[in-house]
Protein backbone atom coordinates (compact mmCIF):
# COMPACT_ATOMS: atom_id res chain seq x y z
CA UNK A 1 0.00 0.00 0.00
CA UNK A 2 1.66 3.42 -1.15
CA UNK A 3 1.09 6.53 0.69
CA UNK A 4 -2.21 8.89 1.29
CA UNK A 5 -2.18 11.85 -1.08
CA UNK A 6 -3.36 13.91 2.08
CA UNK A 7 -0.11 13.48 2.90
CA UNK A 8 2.56 15.92 2.32
CA UNK A 9 5.01 15.07 0.02
CA UNK A 10 7.99 14.48 2.74
CA UNK A 11 5.40 12.25 4.06
CA UNK A 12 4.62 10.23 1.25
CA UNK A 13 8.62 9.93 -0.03
CA UNK A 14 9.08 8.38 3.07
CA UNK A 15 6.21 6.10 2.99
CA UNK A 16 7.53 4.95 -0.37
CA UNK A 17 11.14 4.38 1.35
CA UNK A 18 9.75 2.58 3.64
CA UNK A 19 7.21 0.43 2.11
CA UNK A 20 9.71 -0.36 -1.02
CA UNK A 21 12.41 -1.93 1.43
CA UNK A 22 9.44 -4.50 2.31
CA UNK A 23 9.92 -8.08 0.76
CA UNK A 24 6.53 -8.81 -0.21
CA UNK A 25 6.09 -5.12 -2.63
CA UNK A 26 3.53 -6.09 -5.64
CA UNK A 27 3.91 -5.90 -9.08
CA UNK A 28 1.06 -2.56 -9.19
CA UNK A 29 2.84 -1.12 -6.13
CA UNK A 30 5.67 -0.88 -8.03
CA UNK A 31 4.17 0.61 -10.72
CA UNK A 32 2.23 3.28 -8.80
CA UNK A 33 5.52 4.15 -6.96
CA UNK A 34 6.77 4.98 -10.67
CA UNK A 35 3.88 6.88 -11.22
CA UNK A 36 4.18 8.74 -8.08
CA UNK A 37 7.63 9.87 -9.43
CA UNK A 38 6.28 10.76 -12.58
CA UNK A 39 3.93 12.79 -11.04
CA UNK A 40 6.00 16.21 -10.52
CA UNK A 41 9.70 17.18 -9.97
CA UNK A 42 8.98 17.65 -6.44
CA UNK A 43 8.28 14.01 -5.84
CA UNK A 44 11.37 13.27 -7.42
CA UNK A 45 12.76 15.85 -5.68
CA UNK A 46 11.91 14.62 -2.39
CA UNK A 47 12.61 10.70 -2.57
CA UNK A 48 15.74 11.36 -3.87
CA UNK A 49 16.77 13.73 -0.70
CA UNK A 50 15.24 10.82 1.34
CA UNK A 51 17.72 8.67 -0.15
CA UNK A 52 20.66 10.59 0.10
CA UNK A 53 20.63 11.11 3.77
CA UNK A 54 20.06 6.97 3.87
CA UNK A 55 23.72 7.74 2.22
CA UNK A 56 24.42 10.04 4.79
CA UNK A 57 27.40 8.78 7.53
CA UNK A 58 25.60 10.04 10.76
CA UNK A 59 22.18 8.94 9.46
CA UNK A 60 22.86 6.24 8.08
CA UNK A 61 24.96 4.80 11.42
CA UNK A 62 21.67 5.82 13.18
CA UNK A 63 19.49 3.70 11.05
CA UNK A 64 22.47 0.64 11.54
CA UNK A 65 21.85 0.98 15.35
CA UNK A 66 18.78 1.23 15.02
CA UNK A 67 18.62 -1.65 12.47
CA UNK A 68 20.89 -4.26 14.52
CA UNK A 69 18.80 -3.45 18.14
CA UNK A 70 15.85 -4.76 16.36
CA UNK A 71 16.93 -7.73 14.31
CA UNK A 72 17.18 -5.88 10.99
CA UNK A 73 19.77 -5.32 8.69
CA UNK A 74 20.11 -2.51 6.50
CA UNK A 75 22.40 -2.51 3.08
CA UNK A 76 22.57 0.81 1.47
CA UNK A 77 24.07 1.50 -2.03
CA UNK A 78 25.87 4.20 -2.60
CA UNK A 79 24.99 8.03 -3.71
CA UNK A 80 24.66 8.73 -7.58
CA UNK A 81 24.22 11.28 -9.29
CA UNK A 82 20.54 12.91 -9.63
CA UNK A 83 20.08 11.05 -13.31
CA UNK A 84 20.60 8.05 -12.03
CA UNK A 85 18.94 8.09 -8.61
CA UNK A 86 15.79 6.97 -9.58
CA UNK A 87 16.70 2.99 -10.83
CA UNK A 88 19.44 3.06 -8.28
CA UNK A 89 16.88 4.15 -5.64
CA UNK A 90 14.01 1.28 -6.25
CA UNK A 91 17.60 -1.20 -5.92
CA UNK A 92 18.37 0.57 -3.04
CA UNK A 93 15.10 0.35 -1.24
CA UNK A 94 14.43 -3.21 -1.37
CA UNK A 95 17.21 -4.29 0.75
CA UNK A 96 16.20 -5.07 4.72
CA UNK A 97 16.97 -8.52 5.66
CA UNK A 98 15.51 -9.97 8.84
CA UNK A 99 17.89 -11.74 11.15
CA UNK A 100 16.15 -13.49 14.33
CA UNK A 101 18.74 -15.23 15.23
CA UNK A 102 20.09 -13.11 17.83
CA UNK A 103 16.73 -12.04 18.94
CA UNK A 104 15.87 -15.84 19.32
CA UNK A 105 18.58 -16.42 21.57
CA UNK A 106 17.22 -13.56 23.65
CA UNK A 107 13.52 -14.59 23.97
CA UNK A 108 15.04 -18.22 24.87
CA UNK A 109 17.06 -17.70 27.50
CA UNK A 110 16.06 -14.48 29.23
CA UNK A 111 14.64 -14.50 32.81
CA UNK A 112 13.84 -10.91 32.91
CA UNK A 113 13.35 -8.39 30.34
CA UNK A 114 12.14 -4.55 29.14
CA UNK A 115 10.67 -3.56 26.41
CA UNK A 116 11.18 -0.74 24.27
CA UNK A 117 10.52 2.36 26.44
CA UNK A 118 10.26 0.28 29.58
CA UNK A 119 11.99 0.36 33.34
CA UNK A 120 11.92 -2.88 35.13
CA UNK A 121 12.67 -3.37 38.12
CA UNK A 122 13.10 -6.91 39.59
CA UNK A 123 14.61 -8.52 42.83
CA UNK A 124 15.97 -11.51 43.26
CA UNK A 125 15.99 -14.87 45.59
CA UNK A 126 19.48 -13.41 47.26
CA UNK A 127 18.08 -9.62 48.09
CA UNK A 128 20.08 -8.05 44.74
CA UNK A 129 17.65 -5.58 43.35
CA UNK A 130 18.23 -5.31 39.35
CA UNK A 131 16.83 -2.77 37.33
CA UNK A 132 16.42 -3.05 33.31
CA UNK A 133 16.79 0.16 31.27
CA UNK A 134 14.59 0.06 28.11
CA UNK A 135 15.07 -2.86 25.16
CA UNK A 136 17.24 -4.87 28.10
CA UNK A 137 17.00 -8.82 29.34
CA UNK A 138 19.08 -11.05 31.50
CA UNK A 139 19.36 -14.43 32.94
CA UNK A 140 19.56 -15.37 36.01
CA UNK A 141 21.71 -18.50 37.59
CA UNK A 142 21.46 -18.98 41.31
CA UNK A 143 23.79 -21.70 42.58
CA UNK A 144 25.87 -22.87 46.09
CA UNK A 145 29.27 -21.50 45.12
CA UNK A 146 28.24 -18.13 42.88
CA UNK A 147 25.60 -15.79 41.67
CA UNK A 148 25.59 -15.22 37.82
CA UNK A 149 23.57 -12.94 35.58
CA UNK A 150 24.18 -12.97 32.53
CA UNK A 151 23.38 -9.44 30.16
CA UNK A 152 21.62 -10.82 26.86
CA UNK A 153 21.14 -6.97 25.94
CA UNK A 154 20.95 -3.76 26.75
CA UNK A 155 21.70 -1.95 30.34
CA UNK A 156 21.15 -3.32 33.75
CA UNK A 157 22.19 -1.57 37.60
CA UNK A 158 22.73 -3.80 39.84
CA UNK A 159 22.20 -3.29 43.58
CA UNK A 160 23.88 -6.38 44.86
CA UNK A 161 22.93 -7.80 48.53
CA UNK A 162 26.73 -8.43 50.24
CA UNK A 163 27.34 -12.32 50.79
CA UNK A 164 30.81 -13.40 50.90
CA UNK A 165 30.40 -17.24 50.62
CA UNK A 166 28.86 -16.61 47.08
CA UNK A 167 30.37 -13.96 44.72
CA UNK A 168 28.00 -12.27 42.25
CA UNK A 169 29.30 -12.26 38.58
CA UNK A 170 27.83 -10.37 35.43
CA UNK A 171 28.87 -11.57 32.41
CA UNK A 172 28.19 -9.58 29.40
CA UNK A 173 28.93 -9.78 25.90
CA UNK A 174 33.33 -8.69 26.23
CA UNK A 175 33.47 -8.52 30.11
CA UNK A 176 32.53 -10.28 33.29
CA UNK A 177 32.44 -8.12 36.92
CA UNK A 178 32.84 -9.69 39.85
CA UNK A 179 31.57 -7.96 43.71
CA UNK A 180 30.72 -8.98 46.97
CA UNK A 181 28.36 -5.45 47.27
CA UNK A 182 28.08 -2.86 45.40
CA UNK A 183 25.91 -0.43 43.22
CA UNK A 184 26.53 -0.60 39.49
CA UNK A 185 25.88 -0.49 35.71
CA UNK A 186 26.29 -2.68 33.46
CA UNK A 187 25.76 -1.80 29.53
CA UNK A 188 26.35 -4.14 26.64
CA UNK A 189 26.46 -2.05 23.41
CA UNK A 190 26.98 -3.40 19.96
CA UNK A 191 30.39 -2.83 20.11
CA UNK A 192 31.54 -2.80 23.75
CA UNK A 193 30.85 -3.36 27.61
CA UNK A 194 30.49 -0.50 29.49
CA UNK A 195 30.94 -0.93 33.76
CA UNK A 196 29.74 2.09 35.74
CA UNK A 197 29.75 2.37 39.54
CA UNK A 198 28.32 3.83 41.80
CA UNK A 199 29.67 2.80 45.04
CA UNK A 200 31.61 -0.15 46.06
CA UNK A 201 34.16 -1.80 44.64
CA UNK A 202 33.93 -4.42 41.32
CA UNK A 203 36.82 -6.34 39.86
CA UNK A 204 36.49 -6.30 35.58
CA UNK A 205 38.19 -8.64 33.80
CA UNK A 206 37.28 -9.26 29.58
CA UNK A 207 36.51 -12.35 28.19
CA UNK A 208 38.67 -13.19 25.10
CA UNK A 209 42.44 -12.50 26.16
CA UNK A 210 42.83 -12.76 29.74
CA UNK A 211 44.24 -9.62 30.71
CA UNK A 212 44.93 -8.46 34.16
CA UNK A 213 41.27 -7.22 35.73
CA UNK A 214 41.02 -3.77 36.82
CA UNK A 215 39.27 -2.53 39.78
CA UNK A 216 36.93 -0.21 39.84
CA UNK A 217 35.01 2.15 43.00
CA UNK A 218 32.90 5.21 43.65
CA UNK A 219 32.37 6.89 40.71
CA UNK A 220 34.20 4.83 37.87
CA UNK A 221 33.65 3.49 34.88
CA UNK A 222 35.84 1.36 32.32
CA UNK A 223 34.79 0.36 28.72
CA UNK A 224 35.77 -2.93 27.44
CA UNK A 225 35.99 -3.88 23.53
CA UNK A 226 36.66 -6.36 21.48
CA UNK A 227 40.37 -6.38 21.73
CA UNK A 228 41.08 -4.11 24.83
CA UNK A 229 39.66 -2.26 27.84
CA UNK A 230 39.97 0.95 28.06
CA UNK A 231 41.31 3.33 30.36
CA UNK A 232 39.54 3.83 34.11
CA UNK A 233 37.31 7.10 34.24
CA UNK A 234 35.78 9.18 36.80
CA UNK A 235 32.38 9.25 35.82
CA UNK A 236 31.37 12.85 35.12
CA UNK A 237 27.86 12.55 33.86
CA UNK A 238 24.34 11.97 35.27
CA UNK A 239 22.74 11.79 32.39
CA UNK A 240 23.64 8.00 31.82
CA UNK A 241 22.76 6.99 35.23
CA UNK A 242 19.88 8.90 36.26
CA UNK A 243 17.72 7.16 34.44
CA UNK A 244 17.30 4.52 37.69
CA UNK A 245 15.20 7.30 39.40
CA UNK A 246 13.39 7.58 36.44
CA UNK A 247 14.84 10.80 34.69
CA UNK A 248 17.26 11.98 32.28
CA UNK A 249 19.32 14.93 34.26
CA UNK A 250 21.57 16.47 31.32
CA UNK A 251 24.52 19.11 32.70
CA UNK A 252 26.25 20.64 29.44
CA UNK A 253 25.47 18.17 27.61
CA UNK A 254 25.17 18.75 23.90
CA UNK A 255 21.61 18.72 22.20
CA UNK A 256 22.88 15.74 20.10
CA UNK A 257 24.05 13.13 23.46
CA UNK A 258 20.79 13.92 24.82
CA UNK A 259 18.73 12.45 22.03
CA UNK A 260 21.08 9.77 21.52
CA UNK A 261 19.26 8.69 25.27
CA UNK A 262 15.94 10.00 24.44
CA UNK A 263 16.33 7.21 21.35
CA UNK A 264 17.30 4.39 23.37
CA UNK A 265 13.48 4.69 24.53
CA UNK A 266 11.84 4.31 20.86
CA UNK A 267 11.47 3.02 17.45
CA UNK A 268 13.23 4.51 14.85
CA UNK A 269 16.04 6.91 13.76
CA UNK A 270 16.44 10.87 14.59
CA UNK A 271 18.47 12.99 11.91
CA UNK A 272 19.83 16.27 12.60
CA UNK A 273 19.05 18.53 9.19
CA UNK A 274 21.16 21.51 10.93
CA UNK A 275 24.43 20.03 11.96
CA UNK A 276 25.14 22.74 14.58
CA UNK A 277 22.52 22.04 16.54
CA UNK A 278 24.32 18.69 17.27
CA UNK A 279 26.66 20.52 19.42
CA UNK A 280 24.50 22.34 21.02
CA UNK A 281 24.94 22.52 24.68
CA UNK A 282 22.04 22.09 26.96
CA UNK A 283 21.02 22.18 30.87
CA UNK A 284 17.42 19.89 32.62
CA UNK A 285 15.76 16.96 32.58
CA UNK A 286 13.83 14.94 31.34
CA UNK A 287 10.96 12.27 33.22
CA UNK A 288 11.41 9.21 31.13
CA UNK A 289 7.84 8.41 29.45
CA UNK A 290 6.64 8.24 25.82
CA UNK A 291 9.80 9.21 23.93
CA UNK A 292 7.44 11.61 21.47
CA UNK A 293 6.61 13.49 25.09
CA UNK A 294 10.55 13.75 25.59
CA UNK A 295 11.05 15.07 22.18
CA UNK A 296 8.25 17.69 22.10
CA UNK A 297 9.86 19.30 25.71
CA UNK A 298 13.09 19.67 24.28
CA UNK A 299 10.98 21.18 21.49
CA UNK A 300 9.28 23.59 23.63
CA UNK A 301 11.86 24.56 25.74
CA UNK A 302 14.93 24.94 23.25
CA UNK A 303 12.71 26.19 20.60
CA UNK A 304 14.46 23.91 18.01
CA UNK A 305 11.93 22.40 14.87
CA UNK A 306 11.44 18.78 15.41
CA UNK A 307 9.58 17.46 12.21
CA UNK A 308 7.85 13.80 11.98
CA UNK A 309 8.05 12.32 8.67
CA UNK A 310 7.08 9.44 10.36
CA UNK A 311 7.08 7.94 13.83
CA UNK A 312 9.95 6.01 12.76
CA UNK A 313 12.25 8.88 10.86
CA UNK A 314 12.35 12.14 13.09
CA UNK A 315 14.84 15.11 12.00
CA UNK A 316 15.89 17.77 14.18
CA UNK A 317 16.36 21.47 12.49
Amino acid sequence: MGPNNNDSIDEQAVTWFVRLRADNVSRQERASFIQWLEQAAEHRTAFYEICVMWGDEAFLQSLTDSANKHGIVPKPKKKRRIKTAIPLALAACFVLAVSLSGQLHVLLNADYSARQGELKTVQLEDGTTVMLNTDSAVAVKMEAGQRLVELLKGEVYFDVKPDRSRPFLVKADRSTTRVLGTRFFVHRKSDSDEIKVLSGRVEVSESRYGKKPLILSNQESVTVYETTMGQLKKLDSKLTTSWINGVLVYENETLETVIDQINRYRFGVVYFRDERLRNLRINGRLKIKDSRDMLNVLQKTMNIKITYLTDWVVIVG
